[in-house]
């Protein structure tokens, strides 16, 4: 009798797959992860580099030594608008200075007017989709609170109050 001849299993791309899938995986955890991973609770704000309304560029260290509300905001977005008379009084009577950073595409053509229209009167800066990234952001509005030495204290993904705000700002000033 004839035995038949064995044949070679194919050899299986699956574990070839999944090892350039760990390599792709890892390698990118590595690009531009630390700013990812400091946007949390107890990490640094991340560094920025920012046009404001009238051409001046803002860094963020130049608020080195404040307390610092950052908010991500545009235009079109209405819980933004709602949160904007919260901010205003929170820049008027608190310790803390409040930064906003409008996302609307076509920038100052847009953020000008609008910033004229509801009288904003705290710091409004230019951003863009790079910079919301870098901040791990992912819908509007975003709100961070920093300490003096840019400690992240607070995130707050979707509206914020006035209360909530001002506590983390206490707890600031108290050192807690």
């Amino acid at each position: 009798m004839l035995s038949k001849p064995k044949i070679p299993k194919k050899p299986s791309l699956f574990p070839l797959l999944i090892y350039l899938l760990v390599l792709v995986l890892w390698g990118c955890e590595g690009v531009g992860s630390k700013g990812v991973e400091d946007v949390k609770v107890g990490g640094r704000l991340p560094a920025f580099s920012l046009k404001s309304l009238s051409g001046e560029t803002i860094t963020s260290r130049s608020y080195q030594g404040n307390i610092l509300i950052v908010n991500f905001w545009a235009s079109w977005c209405e819980p933004c608008k709602k949160e904007m008379p919260m901010l205003k009084q929170l820049a008027e009577s608190s310790e803390a200075k409040v930064v906003g950073i409008a996302l609307d595409e076509d920038g100052p053509k847009t953020v000008k007017p609008f910033v004229e229209k509801y009288g904003i009167n705290y710091t409004i800066l230019l951003g863009n989709q790079d910079v919301f990234n870098r901040f791990q952001g992912f819908g509007i509005p975003y709100t961070l609170v920093v300490d003096r030495e840019q400690q992240i204290v607070g995130i707050y993904r979707g509206p914020v109050t006035r209360e909530t705000l001002e506590q983390d700002v206490k707890k600031i000033q108290r050192g807690v």
